[in-house]
């Protein structure tokens, strides 16, 4: 048995530890490149085509149990293993690693071991607090009483609606059993009502009725189970609604909806709630649509985001860790007349009774086009273009570490344009500028099959020549250049009066000093120079006879 490479595939992508096991004999049959790293120590008995219970044997002899009982703890984990329910299993320690972890049915006829180390728990727990914070000030919203309850019966968060109900202050109810807050009668029916929820999955509703303050009430009530992070029921939710005030309680959510539909609408974010399983879009505020030109579409889809492919596998990475923070997306609709680059960010929601998910959508286009420019601007001339002196060190080195141990040939030119400071001295500044970007168009013409151009500074280029032949070959390259760059340069009818100088060194590749080879073109370019200006110059060891004797 073996899973499937979709599955294989998508457990590649958790960092968390995952192991498949077959049902009927308990071996593995699939473990992830994460549970390959986590628990590398462990690998001679965690493969494909072992049974679980030598890695349990494993643990009892080389873990640390949190409850201490090794034994215990193993037998516990395969007893849950073996039922093939879902289940949390005892805590260890492996090595200097903290590992919580959980079972539960996996794809096909397996089961799936689910491992998080301790950092990551600890990352989990920073982002459940601020679920916790963020699930407060929702509830603290809503004008009807909402609590939660954990499996202990005890009141973890509630609004202040619900404190109302019993004339108390929020704080006074969280951290008690509801039994000691409210009356016995609605404590006791509440908990007959949440009783399946803690043992199933599931939602209740129903109309209650109990004694407070010596008045009799009635109530609709309404709970559902509350999962915990590993997936297992921790508790319930639930709200109380006296019927009464039942009138009031209506125009209160409606002008509440009313105040969230107005902040949503005015906000400078994209907001969009997509249903699941369809992906249509439910709901969208102005900002949203404007981002997404979705104002004359007919019922839209989130694929407008995401392609059915990425958008599966960005929710199985939204429910394995609760939230998905700042996906980056290109966007290119056929009314658009330039890509836009968006930040999303994804999160599970229940949206008028349906599975659904929210997004929180950012236009970064100006960011990325402004990141792009600094990158430019960074790497490139600003006047003419062509790569600075900062990119072209950076391209040499590549090439040197590339080239080395290879015979590949290579050659480094250096270009001096002769009667430059006349000219700047003469006509000014903005000729000289004209004729170094004048300078920058004909060298990427006649330079076209370099691996790249620069300038350096003042009015000296560079080129980089890979693979394009040797001396005979470069020469002729060099002479080409010499001939575009000899032409005359016109500013405003009149001739600049402006020519070249080209030194150049050709070297093997695989066996050279890149800084040692651009001195080398500069010794040569000053040769041109000397000899009279306008024309090319080899680098040969007779040009420094003090340098290479015998």
């Amino acid at each position: 048995m073996s899973v499937s490479k979709d599955v294989a595939a998508t457990a590649a992508l958790s960092r968390d530890s995952l192991v498949f096991l077959d049902k009927n004999d308990l071996k593995v049959i699939h473990i992830n490149p994460a549970a390959k790293k986590q628990l590398a120590d462990a690998q001679s008995v965690l493969r494909a085509g072992t049974e679980i219970k030598q890695f349990l044997a494993y643990l009892a002899k080389n873990g640390e149990f949190s409850d201490g009982d090794a034994v215990g703890s193993v037998r516990q984990a395969l007893a849950s293993i073996s039922s093939a329910s879902q289940a949390d299993l005892p805590g260890f320690r492996l090595g200097k690693a903290v590992f919580t972890w959980h079972c539960d049915a996996g794809p096909g006829d397996t089961i799936a071991l689910v491992l998080r180390d301790g950092g990551k728990a600890q990352e989990l727990a920073r982002a459940l607090a601020d679920h916790k914070i963020f699930i407060q000030h929702l509830i603290d919203v809503l004008p009807i009483p909402v609590y939660l309850k954990n499996r202990d019966s005890v009141v973890t968060r509630c609004n202040g609606a619900f404190a109302e109900l019993f004339g108390l202050q929020v704080d006074d109810v969280i951290g008690k059993k509801l039994i000691e807050v409210a009356p016995d009668s609605l404590a006791k029916t509440i908990a007959e009502h949440e009783k399946p929820l803690l043992i199933a999955e599931g939602q209740v509703r129903d109309d209650i009725s109990f004694v407070l303050d010596d008045k009799e009430r009635a109530a609709l009530f309404a709970a559902s189970s509350l999962k915990g992070p590993s997936g297992s029921i921790a508790g319930t939710i639930g709200s109380l609604v006296d019927v009464t005030s039942l009138k009031k309680a209506q125009a209160e959510v409606a002008e509440a909806a009313d105040r969230l539909t107005g902040l949503l609408e005015s906000a400078p974010i994209g907001v969009g709630i997509s249903n699941r399983e369809t992906g249509v879009f439910q709901f969208f505020n102005s900002t949203f649509a404007k981002m997404l030109d979705l104002e004359e579409e007919k019922d839209p889809t989130d694929s407008i985001l995401l392609s059915e492919r990425y958008r599966q596998q960005s929710l199985k990475d939204m429910d394995m860790v609760g939230e998905l923070h700042d996906v980056e997306i290109r966007l290119r609709r056929p009314q658009m007349a330039e890509a836009k680059w968006l930040k999303t960010s994804l999160e599970p929601l229940s949206f008028e009774g349906e599975e659904s998910v929210l997004w929180w959508t950012s236009d970064i286009t100006k960011q990325k086009h402004a990141a792009r420019e600094l990158q430019n601007k960074a790497n490139n001339d600003e006047l003419t273009g062509l790569a600075n002196r900062a990119r072209f060190m950076q391209k040499l080195e590549q090439c040197e570490n590339v080239l080395r141990g290879t015979n590949t040939p290579a050659s480094l030119f250096i270009l001096d344009l002769d009667g430059f400071k006349n000219l700047n001295d003469t006509k000014g500044h903005a000729a000289g500028d004209w004729l170094l970007t004048e300078t920058s168009k004909r060298l990427k013409r006649a330079g076209r099959r370099a691996e790249e151009v620069a300038r350096l500074g003042g009015d000296e280029f560079t080129m980089l020549f890979i693979n394009k032949g040797r001396e005979k070959e470069m020469c002729e390259i060099a002479g080409a250049i010499l001939a575009e760059l000899n032409q005359p340069f016109m500013w405003k009818g009149e001739d600049c009066g402006v020519s070249a100088s080209i030194g150049f060194s050709v070297f093997d590749g695989g066996h050279c000093d890149m800084n040692e080879q651009l001195r080398r073109a500069d010794k040569a370019m000053y040769q041109a120079k000397a000899a009279g200006k306008a024309q090319y110059c080899l680098y040969t060891p007779e040009l420094e006879p003090e340098l290479h004797h015998d």
